[in-house]
């Protein structure tokens, strides 16, 4: 039996409901203001012009057009979702429209939802700065996009935790807390946080994985490895193009798409990116010839994550594609003091 206190308290309820969704109806969405042509300076050198737009004093970059600025070329759109998916080829990230989460890599990392406008998607510098693993900022007195990369801070999100924010940038919680001087685990949205140096942040999680990739089933394994540097350097002198796709081989390449093609043209399927690559074969110390091997980036990344892949042919000796030489060989790649200090792991993926 209802009471008549009852009565009146759900009437109230009802009351305050309707009210609400009457008020929230005739809220209007913040405008969209038109900014001038502004030029992208990756770390102090003007690389570019974008269009960014401000939404109650929030600048937003369309998606698209900032991706490609900062070599991630290789971008899928799934229209009935509204999700992005791109590549550099060694991380692919992934962002839908309106939501708050986006993936960079095996990594999830809280964002200020990306805006769909016009038919264009549109994000916030906070989150192309989380997405692309750099510091971007809107420099008032030229009008200019500002990127620093790779990232030295991270600027905390709702849901962000101590934790996460490790998982996210490949260090720990006791590596956050030295580096930012803190003396508990409790942080705030908006709080700058530096990101552990480059000793303190190292990916591994790859290495731990063990798929074997298949072969072709006619070929001896012996055959198939002198098979795979023997293609590898019909290649020598191919140019590179950071986030090359597979359709302008073997003209240009990146690391990855080199190594993808190589395999591919005796019967090996390996995935697109370097990361990807490194999560199959198996993990291994005693090298032989056509073990992929894995490197970081400290020019890209800040958090010790793969950056780069090259294939071993033997005698210490590596071919892989750089930006600055494109296709060619390493002698002594373990004795070379930038890849020595910069290889992470090695994979077999002939079996």
């Amino acid at each position: 039996m209802i009471t008549k206190t009852k009565k009146i308290a759900i009437s109230m309820l009802m009351f305050t409901l309707l009210f609400s969704g009457l008020h929230l109806a005739n809220v209007k969405a913040a405008p969209v203001e038109r900014v001038p042509n502004a030029g992208v300076a990756i770390n102090g050198t003007m690389v570019n012009g974008i269009n960014p737009i401000r939404i109650d004093g929030v600048y937003f970059l369309p998606f698209v057009d900032i991706a490609n600025i900062l070599g991630y070329k290789h971008i899928q759109f799934e229209s009935a979702t509204k999700t992005y998916q791109t590549t550099d080829g060694s991380t692919t990230v992934r962002i839908t429209m309106g939501g708050t989460r986006a993936r960079r890599g095996d990594e999830f990392l809280n964002i200020p939802a990306p805006r769909w406008i016009n038919e264009t998607a549109y994000v916030s510098l906070d989150a192309a700065s989380a997405i692309f693993n750099a510091n971007i900022t809107f420099r008032a007195e030229n009008g200019s996009i500002q990127v620093r990369k790779p990232a030295s801070h991270y600027k905390v999100q709702p849901g962000d935790s101590l934790w996460f924010i490790a998982q996210a940038h490949h260090t720990t919680v006791a590596a956050l807390r030295e580096a930012n001087n803190l003396t508990t685990d409790i942080i705030r949205p908006g709080q700058l946080l530096v990101l552990p140096g480059r000793a303190q942040t190292r990916e591994e999680e790859p290495v731990r994985d063990r798929n074997p990739v298949p072969n072709p089933p006619a070929t001896p394994r012996a055959q198939l490895q002198t098979n795979i540097i023997n293609e590898a350097q019909k290649y020598i002198g191919a140019g590179y193009k950071f986030g090359a796709t597979l359709a302008e081989a073997p003209r240009l390449f990146d690391c990855s798409s080199y190594t993808q093609f190589v395999f591919a043209q005796h019967g090996i399927t390996i995935p697109r990116n370097s990361r990807q690559q490194a999560s199959i074969g198996i993990p291994v110390t005693n090298l032989e010839a056509g073990d992929l091997l894995f490197f970081t980036d400290s020019e890209l990344y800040s958090d010790g994550r793969i950056g780069h892949v090259g294939i071993y042919m033997g005698n210490g000796n590596m071919i892989h594609a750089s930006s600055s030489r494109g296709v060619h060989i390493v002698t002594n790649v373990m004795q070379n003091r930038y890849w020595s200090r910069n290889y992470v792991f090695a994979k077999r993926v002939i079996n």
